[in-house]
């Protein structure tokens, strides 16, 4: 019986996602140096970028082979191209608003964009790697 609680147990554990920590958090080291901490999270949203480039390529290849099955009936790559250039526009956005609702100093607006841009980054990343 035991085993059957902890191997449930260990099954519910895997199957819960993994959640980072805010971007401004993982750069909370340079919290008294603005140009220290913005150039964290320009390092960590390129970083992002990166890995988003290479989901997005994963799933360029699907569509294209999906694409290749179809006769191209159903325009998989052409559908993606256009998901990614208007999740860009609404990343970009969405990010800008949230900087535009911060009324504290240039700096932190510019934080709270790059967190922004960050952490839609990283989920739409996963969003192209589960797809």
């Amino acid at each position: 019986m035991l085993s059957l609680v902890l191997g449930s147990t260990v099954m519910l554990a895997l199957q819960q996602p993994v959640v980072l920590p805010r971007p401004a958090v993982e750069c909370a080291a340079h919290l008294t140096n603005p140009r220290a901490r913005h150039d964290c999270l320009g390092d960590l949203l390129q970083e992002a970028e990166a890995a988003m480039a290479a989901a997005a390529a994963g799933a360029a290849e699907e569509a294209e082979l999906a694409d290749l099955d179809t006769g191209g009936m159903f325009g998989a790559s052409a559908a993606l191209e256009a998901a990614q250039s208007a999740w860009a526009a609404y990343r970009d956005a969405e990010c800008a608003r949230r900087g535009a609702l911060m009324i504290l100093s240039e700096d932190s607006r510019r934080d709270v964009v790059l967190d922004c841009q960050i952490a839609l980054t990283r989920a739409r990343t996963t969003e192209l790697s589960e797809a």
